[in-house]
């Protein structure tokens, strides 16, 4: 071979080598989170997730180390993303009435759900999985609504402890899971079905009593 003939060689190689068109840790989960959307977590594969984003095994395992890390890692991105878009919707209005910010608070998670129904099918679309993320989701927004709660009951006169906890998780509940049902199940209008969960919502803190709450509060307090 002439030596202008190993130079093109060498220069096409380099071309080969360009990072130029390599996906990004972002565009890899963002495919990984389609195809865990559509089959859920445990029947994800690698090669699904490479088809998705255009890539090869050994690039995700190269980016992520292995299946489960990369799962891991699409679970957390989103619940990450839910949690600060709801702590956030919680600030805005932190000076609000209370009946105010409960509505604001069941409106913001359906917004969520119309700009990331993706994201909402992870963490609630697969709850016969081992490692249901929609518990998590739970166990981080109920510490913030419960305390929301305790300070409303405050004000009226009545402190509360532990069955703010409950009311937290039954106030949650409504909102997620007629936003499962609308948005995964059923494919129903999120209008409809956010006015529906804020009805119930406002019917709820109407509704419970505060000398219910009270009784939780001494029959867990006997346990």
């Amino acid at each position: 071979m002439t030596n202008s003939g190993r130079a093109e060689g060498s220069r096409r190689r380099t071309r080969g080598r360009s990072t130029r068109n390599r996906p990004t840790d972002d565009q890899l989960l963002d495919a990984a989170r389609a195809v865990i959307a559509e089959v859920g977590a445990q029947r994800s594969t690698m090669d699904m997730i490479a088809e998705r984003g255009g890539t090869t095994r050994v690039t995700l395992y190269a980016h992520f180390g292995s299946r489960d890390a990369l799962v891991d890692q699409v679970i957390e991105r989103e619940l990450g993303e839910f949690t600060e878009w709801m702590y956030a919707a919680y600030d805005e209005i932190a000076d609000e009435p209370y009946g105010a910010r409960a509505r604001h608070s069941v409106e913001a998670t359906f917004e969520y759900a119309r700009r990331n129904p993706e994201g909402l099918r992870i963490l609630l679309g697969h709850r016969q999985e081992a490692q249901d993320p929609g518990r998590q989701l739970y166990q981080t927004l109920e510490p913030r609504v419960a305390t929301r709660l305790r300070q409303n009951y405050a004000t009226r006169g009545t402190e509360i402890a532990a069955s703010a906890d409950t009311l937290a998780s039954l106030l949650i509940g409504i909102s997620l899971d007629v936003a499962y049902r609308a948005v995964i199940v059923d494919d129903a209008d999120i209008d409809a079905a956010c006015d529906l969960a804020v009805t119930a919502t406002m019917a709820v803190l109407r509704d419970v009593r505060p000398e219910q709450l009270l009784a939780l509060d001494a029959s867990l307090g006997r346990e």
